[in-house]
């Protein structure tokens, strides 16, 4: 087994960091809180945006519309405009406490994504940049979990102690 392979299968066997460094946890607690505020951030500006405005403001504002691809259909772009200040609010929070980080870094990843595709097609190329860090970052949580400091662990770890006890 090469020292990859040997690292992989460590990862594996570890799924919170329980054995790694706390530095090592430290820096992934707060990349992984970083990552969650800039998501929340963001979405907490739009959803303001929606509640004081009425439902659909960011969807109907001049941001929105002229990042939308053209060649994005309303049945897509609709729902999508709606949901989506609402879901980096959730989506934030849930990666800053670590709570469903498989899904929540997915969730995040494809967010990243959908709006890199979007300014890419309509040309924006200064915010480009911020879209090359957080949408690997949001994916390497996906695959390497939220880390030790987190609710998930926490939680598996009561999960682990009742088993062994119950």
């Amino acid at each position: 087994m090469n020292t990859l392979d040997a690292g992989a299968a460590a990862r594996a066997a570890d799924p919170y960091g329980s054995r790694a460094p706390v530095t090592a946890e430290s820096a992934r607690l707060l990349t992984r809180v970083a990552l969650g505020w800039f998501l929340f951030h963001h979405g907490w500006g739009k959803v303001v945006q929606d509640w004081t405005g009425g439902l659909g403001t960011f969807y109907q504002s001049d941001f929105f519309q002229n990042n939308n691809p053209a060649w994005l259909p309303d049945l897509i772009a609709a729902p999508y405009g709606y949901a989506l200040p609402w879901a980096e609010v959730a989506i934030g929070a849930l990666l800053i406490l670590g709570v469903f980080n498989r899904i929540t870094a997915g969730a995040a990843t494809l967010i990243f994504l959908s709006i890199a595709v979007a300014w890419l097609d309509g040309g924006s190329l200064l915010p480009r940049h911020m879209l090359m860090v957080y949408t690997p970052l949001a994916a390497y949580f996906f695959f390497a979990g939220p880390g030790r400091f987190s609710l998930d662990a926490i939680l598996s770890r009561r999960a682990a102690g009742r088993q062994r006890f119950g």
